[in-house]
């Protein structure tokens, strides 16, 4: 019954953070992790405005 309640509370919390992360896409915030810094790296910078 324990296994259960656990599980539970993981798909629940997957589910939140994959619903914060649509609702960012949607909101055009495509990499809320990005410092800003394009030589580290990142690759989250929105390419369609290029």
């Amino acid at each position: 019954m324990g296994t259960f309640i656990v599980l539970a509370i993981v798909i629940l919390g997957a589910g939140l953070a994959g619903r914060a992360m649509w609702k960012d896409h949607k909101a055009g915030k495509h990499c809320a992790g990005c410092p800003g810094n394009c030589g580290s790296g990142c690759h989250c910078h929105d390419h369609h405005t290029a």
